[in-house]
């Protein structure tokens, strides 16, 4: 028995048609399957009942078929009576009394696999995926060798049990030798699986089935791509191009691997020389422009080519979404607002599900600060996306920077409901709750940020800004700092915070040196001109502390307790 037969033509059969060949042998009930001691003139009444049942079921009358059987049923308790049964009742897609029939044809003859493959099949068009897993077991454990039920079985575990599917694949090719179906599903499921050298393995016995298919040749181009082994997918793909140049999904392929190996001017050759094709449809391009932007993000020179090309894709495909979108975070990238806004807000309209989307324009108005606008249309996207964390972390940092603290709040827990282990979550979180004054909330957040990511410079820093401010834990703060001064030292925050907290233990003078350095990098906070000068108010400095009080009070006109400072000319 082959796995052809069981897989496919079985259940066109038994199942989806419902039709038996007018040449179809019939296994009569014998005697010897009686569940009891029948007298002779009952079995002999079966038979004739189970004979009629036949005739009709092999006209596909299925409902008359049943009544015969049922008759013949009655006269002798018998396995091939319910496996008939079964099968009619099956084609009438009534699976209950399918099932049950199949069951009991299975008790009464639990060595007979064709009834147990019924059962099966039955259980897989009721949606019963785990039953027929199971009674395909069943057949392997009466008959180890049947391919046809390994297949099948195989089949059904692809999603659910994917290293069992392929161990039953592997063990009909070790039985059967190559087959190009069975190695199809064995290379699908091991590049699932990252197995990606079994996976060429596989496409490499198709292609001695097969050696002129082109499309398996990129297959195994792509594979051998993604195990780095450049020489073999390049020796693949050239043998293909030098018999068809036309193909531009091999040379995107062609073009793939010299980008892999940072041979980006060969690489631009092909993807050019693809763009001038006729034939070239909307996934190509895109594909093509999405090579320009990775180039892009790496060497911001290539920026405006990148730009081209999806220029050039919106123009071609004004109807898809993702155009717009990439040419809105291009511009942004330069800092063109307008533009930015003008494309992102189309590609949120038209793929409003596109979290990307949402987000990219979310930090078009933030990066501007406009921090309402932002609100605005985070507020907007929830509608659409509620569960991209995303979303609500941008919405928690506008409401935090807006002054809306309990609006931040409340955005933020969500977002770190739906994503517990993002650190950007937690480090917000830490500064709402401090602004919040929920110093025991806030000590909590930056701690599980910690425990996630303990070098993380950001965290680092504001953790120990927030314990200098409260004047509590001193010396742990000024480690923690002093840990983000070594991954940035160029940080002018940093640089403010490690200073604060020298400023806090006494040590004016070092204190002058980091904050000193933090406002000659260029564009001081107000805050770290304040302290700036209240270091020097320290060391008695009065005009320069009085000259870096009122620098502050130029950028925060409405701080109160400064502006009192530098009237009364100290601390």
């Amino acid at each position: 028995m082959t796995f052809v037969r069981t897989a496919a033509a079985l259940a066109l059969l038994l199942l989806a048609g419902g039709c038996s060949s007018s040449n179809e042998t019939r296994t009569a009930p014998r005697a010897a399957e009686s569940a009891d001691d029948r007298p002779p003139q009952d079995r002999a009444a079966a038979m004739q009942f189970f004979i009629d049942g036949s005739l009709k079921e092999s006209k596909g009358q299925h409902a008359e078929a049943i009544l015969d059987f049922q008759e013949a049923l009655r006269a002798d308790k018998n396995a091939a009576i319910h496996f008939a049964l079964a099968k009619n009742y099956a084609a009438l897609k009534r699976f209950v009394p399918a099932v049950e029939n199949a069951l009991e044809a299975v008790r009464l003859d639990s060595m007979k696999t064709e009834y147990r493959e019924l059962l099966a099949q039955v259980y897989i068009h009721s949606g019963q995926f785990q039953k027929a897993a199971e009674a395909f077991r069943g057949v392997l454990r009466t008959d180890p060798g049947n391919t046809g039920a390994m297949f099948a079985l195989a089949q059904l575990l692809e999603r659910s049990r994917p290293a069992e599917s392929l161990q039953l694949y592997e063990a009909i090719l070790q039985k059967q030798g190559p087959s190009w179906e069975v190695l199809l599903q064995a290379a699908q499921l091991n590049s699932m699986l990252q197995r990606f050298d079994k996976a060429a393995e596989a496409f490499e016995q198709m292609l001695t089935l097969d050696p002129d298919n082109v499309s398996l040749k990129q297959s195994l181009a792509d594979l051998y791509l993604r195990q780095r082994k450049f020489d073999r997918a390049m020796a693949l793909v050239t043998d293909v191009l030098e018999r068809n140049p036309d193909n531009d999904q091999l040379r995107a392929t062609l073009a793939d691997i010299y980008m892999q190996q940072n041979e980006w001017v060969l690489a631009r050759k092909e993807l050019e020389r693809i763009l001038a094709s006729d034939s070239l449809d909307a996934d190509l391009h895109f594909r093509i422009g999405l090579a320009f932007f990775s180039q892009a993000l790496k060497d911001t020179l290539l920026v405006p080519d990148a730009l081209g090309v999806f220029a050039g894709f919106d123009t071609a495909h004004p109807g898809d979404w993702r155009g717009a979108l990439y040419l809105g975070v291009l511009h942004r990238q330069m800092k063109r607002d307008t533009l930015a806004e003008r494309y992102l807000t189309r590609a949120a309209t038209a793929a409003n599900w596109n979290g990307d989307a949402w987000w990219q324009l979310g930090w078009v108005y933030f990066d501007r600060q406009d921090f309402l606008e932002t609100i605005r249309t985070m507020n907007k996207a929830k509608m659409y996306v509620p569960d991209d964390f995303r979303v609500h972390l941008l919405l928690g940092i506008a409401c935090n920077r807006a002054g809306l603290n309990d609006d931040s709040r409340v955005a933020l827990e969500r977002a770190h409901e739906l994503n517990p282990q993002d650190v950007n979550v937690l480090s917000s979180l830490g500064l709402t709750y401090e602004a919040l004054r929920m110093y025991a909330e806030c000590d909590s957040a930056y701690e599980r940020a910690l425990r996630i990511d303990p070098d993380y410079a950001l965290v680092l820093n504001n953790y120990a800004y927030s314990l200098s401010e409260r004047n509590v834990q001193l010396e742990r703060a000024m480690r923690m700092s002093k840990r983000s001064l070594e991954k940035d030292s160029a940080n002018a925050s940093y640089l403010d915070t490690y200073g604060w907290i020298l400023y806090r233990l006494g040590r004016y003078e070092e204190a002058l040196i980091y904050i000193r350095r933090a406002v000659e990098l260029g564009d001081a906070s107000p805050v770290v001109y304040e302290h700036l000068g209240d270091v020097y108010a320290r060391l008695n400095r009065t005009e320069e502390a009085k000259r870096y009080w009122a620098k502050a009070l130029e950028k925060d006109g409405k701080n109160k307790g400064l502006r009192e400072k530098l009237e009364r000319g100290r601390l």
